[in-house]
């Protein structure tokens, strides 16, 4: 008895249920993959656990006055250079002040609200390579080269209000006993009476401090991952001068996740099973004559039982290991660009695995439809024709 030629003749003449089986066993392949893949997708960021806030604060550890701080400037900056490029892309903003004097104005409180990405600072007063030339730069609102300039200033809580005076043509302003060339004169009044970047400040600047001294705002909810990744940056850099809160980060029952995708991928292996059975019985249904030839010259109902099932596993098994080649080549690269982490799911010894599951269930399945299929038919049963 040719095996292959069964499969022919089958491929041949039921062409429609072999398409139907072929494709069973592809999309069985592609959802047993792709449900585990899922789950470790899921399964990282659940490990990395995930809070429920978008703002964090580096907090000030001690401060002469609520103007001055243990935090400077240079510790934000070399903080922010630290953080790796998996938290800053999640990263909206950072911001934080700081009260300095200036010959506009004896105080003014300089806001700092900038992000950081690819290396460069970004800030929408300020151009790029302004912001990132580190060069002493300051920008101002009109106002200040008026004589109405003394109808302005700012009020600080807790420290003081200060009135502006009027700065003439002057290209300059003195910040701190340092000269800041003027780059932008279009501050509207809500933006401030002058703004400066914070790289202008590479230096020991005290940070002013009322609740926190830096707040750190998300793109979506805080993981893990990032937030270990600013205490390790915060602890280099400015080590006993700040310190991060504790966060309530979610936990993982990674176990719990585990034999929960096990048993779906051993669920879906036995749909896959059953519905390929079902396809495979018509088969064997429209065989009845040949079986009929084969049970009068003598063979035995094992090795017809046998014959029938070593046909399923060559047609099967095969088609099932080249769709996970398939998924694991072309697919799972597209699915990356979706899916984060799914690309670290898969190895070699999971594929074996999710394999050996749909084969075991494939076996399984198929021999206790074959064999009540073939024993339920006597050779006075196949002879009378009766079904």
């Amino acid at each position: 008895m040719n095996i292959f030629r069964l499969i022919f003749h089958d491929f041949k003449s039921y062409r429609i249920v072999s398409i139907l089986i072929v494709l069973n066993i592809i999309i069985s392949a592609f959802v047993i993959c792709f449900s585990y893949g899922i789950y470790q997708n899921y399964n990282v960021q659940i490990d990395e656990g995930e809070s429920s806030q978008r703002q964090l604060s580096i907090i000030h550890t001690s401060s002469d006055g609520i103007a001055k701080t243990s935090v400077t400037t240079k510790m934000v900056i070399d903080t922010v250079k630290s953080l790796s490029d998996k938290t800053l892309n999640n990263i909206d903003y950072f911001y934080c002040s700081a009260v300095i004097p200036t010959s506009a104005m004896e105080m003014n409180c300089f806001e700092f609200s900038f992000s950081y990405d690819n290396g460069k600072f970004h800030n929408e007063i300020f151009t790029d390579e302004q912001y990132n030339s580190y060069d002493k730069i300051i920008a101002i609102t009109p106002v200040l080269r008026t004589k109405d300039a003394v109808d302005h200033g700012i009020t600080v809580i807790d420290i003081g209000d200060w009135n502006a005076v009027c700065i003439g043509d002057t290209d300059t302003i003195d910040v701190n006993g340092e000269k800041f060339k003027i780059v932008n004169e279009n501050l509207s009044e809500l933006d401030g009476l002058m703004i400066a970047p914070i790289t202008s400040f590479y230096n020991d600047t005290p940070l002013r401090g009322r609740n926190q001294s830096v707040e750190i705002n998300f793109k979506t909810d805080i993981s893990r991952s990032q937030y270990d990744d600013i205490v390790n940056a915060v602890a280099m850099n400015m080590g006993d001068n700040a310190e991060v809160p504790e966060m309530d980060i979610s936990p993982v029952t990674e176990l719990f996740y585990y034999r929960t995708i096990m048993l779906i991928s051993v669920l879906i292996s036995i749909l896959a099973s059953l519905n390929f059975a079902v396809l495979y019985r018509f088969i064997l249904e429209k065989r009845i004559k040949t079986l009929t030839v084969f049970r009068i010259c003598g063979c035995t109902r094992l090795r017809m039982i046998l014959t029938y099932l070593l046909e399923c596993v060559i047609i099967g098994l095969p088609i099932f290991a080249l769709t996970q080649l398939v998924f694991d080549k072309f697919a799972l690269p597209l699915l990356s660009n979706i899916f984060e982490y799914i690309g670290y799911a898969y190895s070699p010894l999971l594929y074996l695995a999710i394999f050996g599951i749909y084969a075991i269930s494939s076996f399984i399945i198929l021999l206790i439809m074959i064999s009540v299929y073939i024993s339920r038919r006597s050779i006075i049963e196949l002879r009378s024709g009766d079904k």
